[in-house]
């Protein structure tokens, strides 16, 4: 590295790149690093699935897949609804599944980003309840 007659490193343009490459990685590195809360496990299970509105109200009811289960959320897809779509306001969705270890179990959750391509939706659980037939 060249230096300056005041023994300072040299602004050339070798050494300007070079500075901003360490910054660069160091700024990779720090948006690369992704850690989940909780780790999930691989799962495809059937459900049926209800959308409530914040005061309770059913906006629309059908099936999904439940995937990539961990203790705190899921992924759901293949998400078919009659009405085909999703509410523009707050809701949640009640998830009771219906296929595999886990028939009968019923989850509360709250939606937390949304997959189009995959017709998914990313949720995190806000409650656990034994579905009634």
């Amino acid at each position: 590295m060249e230096t300056a007659p005041n023994n300072k490193t040299a602004h050339t343009p070798q050494n300007t790149v070079f500075q901003a490459a360490k910054r660069v990685n160091h700024l990779v590195d720090h948006f690369c690093t992704h850690e989940r809360k909780r780790q999930r496990g691989k799962v495809s299970l059937d459900t049926e699935i209800r959308l409530l509105m914040d005061d309770g109200t059913v906006y629309d009811h059908g099936h999904a897949k439940l995937r990539d289960l961990s203790r705190t959320g899921a992924r759901l897809t293949n998400i078919l609804l009659p009405g085909d779509s999703l509410p523009a306001a707050p809701f949640q969705i009640e998830i009771v599944i219906r296929s595999g270890n886990y028939v009968g179990l019923g989850l509360r959750a709250k939606p937390v980003r949304f997959a189009q391509s995959e017709r998914g939706v990313g949720v995190t659980f806000i409650g656990i309840f034994t579905a009634s037939e």
